[in-house]
């Protein structure tokens, strides 16, 4: 039976051989591997897994898993409103969902967390997210929330280790400022050159063309780039309208993210909603 919450619901899964599930009105599912191997069918793609894996399903994904042993799943169900602060609880959220943002618009399929110290982390956050379903506490439902909160922050990393696997910055502090700016993009506050350049001791003169010699593009072109990156991912995995989306990442309207998206990427907004349909 699912353990529900305004923002999420914990479900726990045994299959000898996969069928199709309800995932209606949810925003992604991470995927725990409790048990079992086989492989996962991410649009027609196979991925191999076993125990402990962590994978991460995209509402719109056409996805299945072939279940070569038994195999028992712990499913965390998310919504839209994951990161929206709750009025009776003392953490904010509000100011992840940036990172949400950044984990859809570059995760790939397969297994979210390659980093063997960092799985075994996840695995026991994961692990205390499991004790807390069974135990169904009053407060189990807040528990679980900080702890989902904890195993996403270990997931953006590694996916910002791949990003960054192959690319060779002549300033080493450069890989933080990235960082930073990835996981901020929606704070119009931190995204500025002079808050950037005063964070990472940078002459706020020199920034643009230190940021430019060592990303190989300008910085302006890099937000803009990253804004659009999310509103790809917004349009793919959620139902939110193409105007609330333009006005969340920071553009005068639809249209006008519509005519960034096609300058930059060559498809509009409704053409990319519709390829994940």
């Amino acid at each position: 039976m699912d353990f529900l919450h305004d923002t999420f619901a914990i479900e726990i899964v045994d299959y000898d051989k996969w069928h199709e599930r309800s995932r209606t009105n949810n925003f992604f599912e991470l995927v725990y591997v409790l048990s079992g191997t086989g492989k996962q069918s991410i649009n027609y793609v196979l991925h191999d897994f076993e125990e402990h894996a962590i994978h991460l399903v995209s509402a719109t994904k056409c996805y299945r898993y072939i279940i070569e042993s038994p195999a028992r799943f712990l499913i965390v169900r998310f919504t839209g409103s994951y990161f929206v602060p709750l009025t009776q609880e003392a953490v904010d959220y509000s100011s992840w969902f940036s990172r949400l943002n950044f984990i859809l618009a570059n995760h790939k399929p397969g297994e979210l967390v390659p980093d063997p110290e960092d799985k075994v982390q996840v695995k026991r956050l994961l692990d205390a997210v499991l004790y807390e379903y069974e135990r169904k506490d009053p407060g189990s439902a807040f528990i679980i929330q900080s702890t989902l909160v904890a195993v996403l922050a270990i997931v953006s990393r590694n996916i910002q280790k791949e990003i960054l696997k192959h690319r060779d910055f002549t300033d080493t502090r450069f890989a933080d400022v990235l960082n930073f700016i990835s996981f901020n993009i929606l704070d119009k506050n931190k995204i500025t050159v002079r808050y950037l350049a005063d964070k990472f001791h940078i002459s706020e003169t020199y920034f643009s063309e230190y940021f430019k010699r060592n990303a190989s593009e300008s910085f302006q072109d890099f937000v803009l780039k990253s804004r659009l990156k999310i509103a790809e991912s917004r349009a793919r995995y959620t139902d939110a309208t193409l105007q609330v989306i333009a006005w969340e990442l920071g553009f005068t309207d639809s249209s006008h993210l519509n005519r960034m998206m096609k300058k930059h990427f060559g498809r509009g907004m409704r053409e990319m909603r519709k390829e994940a349909v």
